[in-house]
């Protein structure tokens, strides 16, 4: 691995970027130039257009989930200064996103980024967006190799490259070498999935490589992602990722498959039509071209910052958490360095406010050597904490309100997308579910372990950027008719594998719940699965085995709804004062 101490960072900001967004806006609203070729701009700088006008979600693009403590102050500020939220939220794509930004605002939040090392070029738009990557790269015992440089080298490599400026949609990447049947990544539902292996080669000499997939998706036609080389050599594994996305971009020669209909213009879409062995032939007679000879300097592309370990802070007067063994079990794990530990803090729905984005960064400073990684599970990871510490650090993050135990596929820690409350997309307000069922979760007080491991995860429209389609219990978006009115609701999938068996869909239970209902229902849904189980059969097992519609004898009373003056609170979202009508706009993730 090469890495350096100096600052670099991974993806270098280009301050002239955000004087050419302060130009463009001047220039709409003079109108000069027209709203969509704004939009068209806007997005490839990584603001994003919300439900609500005039207001806009930025989104920080940072390759494997790294962040800095430096860079949380910086969120902190623009959380306290730009946004009406007055919070930040992690993704599941391992962003950062900042809502409710007054569009004159948002070249003010993009310096404070630039400032920090950061950049949202490409986060948004039809691009190649964040690649994401095993947060426990590079300290977990059992991996293949530390991905952290290649993915770094891959992002650095694709950021500006003039064949990822307009494709047919949006490009999501993965990098993982996590051991088989520990994934942290979801390489199955990704566009491009690179997977580290280690082979012998011809000369008896071990070699670096990649597992390459291609065309995985959710939404309205998921896809677990086909394999397209067993084995790429380090060397040659940009190359063979330039040439999946200039295959993507030519429409495999098909001209307007893809771009004629947004909706129908994933990659996996053209790998569904012509097949793996026709895509894989696309690519190598795309390798044969001029660009495929020149050279790549991987070593300067792979520099990547040195991770300083964490020290045992100063000794103070702390209560130790009552949550602390169940802390340790759920949240702590080995690092192959003899000595530190791995730390999942749980942020509830990827939420942090300003103080807490700055206590966060003091805490990062003090325990691992001032550097986190986002999960997909809208959590934050800790490295290189030293094993004494685990107490103390415990103590601070249940201070700050994130010491919960259960970080990862626990029925406590939902995630979810934002929802109705700023997508303008979405038919129901994710974002509320989302607390309302972590809430609940925790009043049960769950203490069989089979039952803790269930992962709950929610989308609030069926473009499932909530992962609901490989959430153990997953939940969709829709609306109830009732008479002439409408009720939030989702529909209801059990079974998926999560994010370690992300090719694993879950399977429709055929139950629309009512929003209000859903508590209720998981808590049904957790009693059959805890009374009629075998012994020690994982909740994906047993759905496997008995069905999915095992449950709807169970569920089926929930979906029952009087009249609105009977059931009042059923025709009102979380969290909303006004009675439910589906209000869907034009999203941007599209655009």
């Amino acid at each position: 691995m090469v890495t350096t101490a100096d600052a670099r960072p991974i993806l270098e900001p280009h301050i002239e970027e955000v004087a050419a967004l302060e130009d463009k806006i001047d220039e709409l609203q003079r109108g000069e130039i027209d709203a969509g070729a704004f939009r068209s701009f806007r997005l490839q700088q990584g603001v994003y257009g919300q439900r609500q006008p005039d207001v806009q979600m930025i989104r920080v693009k940072l390759p494997g989930g790294w962040a800095t403590s430096d860079q949380m102050d910086a969120f902190a500020t623009i959380a306290e200064s730009y946004t009406g939220l007055g919070r930040g939220h992690i993704s599941t794509r391992q962003n950062f996103q900042f809502h409710f930004i007054p569009l004159d605002d948002a070249p003010k939040a993009l310096r404070l980024l630039d400032e920090v090392g950061l950049t949202t070029r490409e986060a948004c738009g039809n691009t190649v967006r964040n690649v994401t990557g095993c947060p426990w790269a590079g300290v977990e015992p059992g991996e293949a190799f530390d991905i952290t440089p290649y993915l770094a080298a891959y992002a650095r490599h694709m950021i500006r490259h003039p064949v990822a400026q307009k494709l047919p949609r949006k490009f999501k990447t993965v990098f993982s070498a996590c051991p088989d049947g520990h994934d942290h990544t979801g390489v199955a539902i990704h566009d491009l999935g690179f997977v580290g292996r280690v082979r012998t080669n011809e000369r008896g000499e071990e070699e670096r490589g990649f597992r390459i997939v291609v065309g995985g998706g959710t939404s309205t036609m998921a896809q677990s992602a086909p394999v397209l080389y067993d084995f790429v050599p380090v060397d040659r594994y940009i190359p063979v990722a330039e040439a999946v996305i200039r295959v993507f971009n030519a429409e495999g020669g098909y001209t307007n498959f893809l771009r004629k209909n947004r909706n129908k213009a994933r990659i996996k879409f053209l790998v569904k039509k012509i097949g793996i062995d026709e895509f894989r032939n696309l690519v190598e007679d795309e390798l044969k071209g001029p660009w495929a000879r020149e050279p790549i300097d991987l070593d300067q592309l792979m520099v990547i910052p040195d991770e300083v370990p964490g020290e045992v802070p100063a000794p103070r007067t702390y209560d130790r958490p009552e949550n602390h063994e169940t802390w340790l079990r759920t949240n702590v794990s080995d690092q192959k360095q003899p000595g530190f530990k791995a730390v999942a803090v749980t942020i509830p729905l990827g939420n942090i406010t300003p103080e807490e984005f700055r206590a966060l960064g003091r805490i990062m400073r003090d325990y691992s050597g001032g550097r986190a990684r986002t999960s997909q599970n809208q959590n934050l990871v800790l490295r290189w904490v030293r094993e004494p510490a685990l107490e103390a650090l415990h103590a601070e993050l249940t201070e700050l309100g994130f010491g919960q135990a259960g970080a990862d596929h626990n029925i406590q820690d939902v995630v979810s997308c934002p929802g109705a409350d700023s997508c303008a997309l979405a038919i129901t307000a994710s974002m509320g579910l989302g607390r309302a069922l972590s809430s609940a979760a925790y009043t049960w007080k769950v203490d069989d372990q089979l039952t803790e491991k269930i992962s709950i995860n929610i989308s609030g429209c069926p473009n499932g950027c909530g992962q609901n389609h490989i959430g153990n219990i997953g939940f969709q978006g829709a609306a109830l008719k009732v008479g002439d009115r409408e009720v939030p609701a989702y529909d209801l999938t059990l079974g998926g594998g999560g994010l370690s068996d992300a090719g694993k869909f879950g399977k429709r239970a055929g139950v629309r719940i009512p929003s209000k209902r859903v508590p209720e229902a998981v808590q049904k849904i957790k009693g059959v699965y805890e009374a009629e189980r075998q012994e020690g059969e994982e909740f994906v097992a047993f759905v496997d085995r008995v069905g999915a519609d095992f449950f709807k004898p169970h569920l089926e009373g929930l979906e029952k709804v009087g009249p609105v003056f009977e059931d009042m609170d059923t025709y009102f979202d979380w969290d909303s004062q006004a009675i439910f009508s589906v209000m869907r706009g034009e999203g941007e993730c599209a655009a």
